[in-house]
């Protein structure tokens, strides 16, 4: 996805595959509840870096984005989180 797609998407009214999180320096605790929501569906996109206010978006980027990549797909693969490898 790109930056204008983002963009286009942040500008559509509902979405059920398409959640945003701040993660400006971590991956979000509340992460994992929407991981976990889309692996019992047909998958969704998780971007981080996105600021929800009300109704308004904010595209604020991350700090460190191979680290939060990092973090993110570890804990996808670990096991400890979830009971089976979940793709990205």
């Amino acid at each position: 996805m790109n930056k204008q797609e983002l963009i286009e998407k942040l500008e559509d009214i509902e979405w059920e595959d398409f959640e945003v999180k701040e993660a400006k320096s971590e991956v979000p605790k509340n992460s994992w509840e929407t991981v976990s929501a889309f692996s019992n569906t047909a998958g969704g996109w998780l971007v981080f870096g996105v600021a929800k206010e009300g109704k308004e978006y904010t595209i604020i980027g991350v700090s460190n984005p191979e680290k939060i990549e990092h973090d993110f797909i570890g804990v996808l693969r670990n096991g400890q989180k979830f009971n089976k490898r979940i793709e990205v």
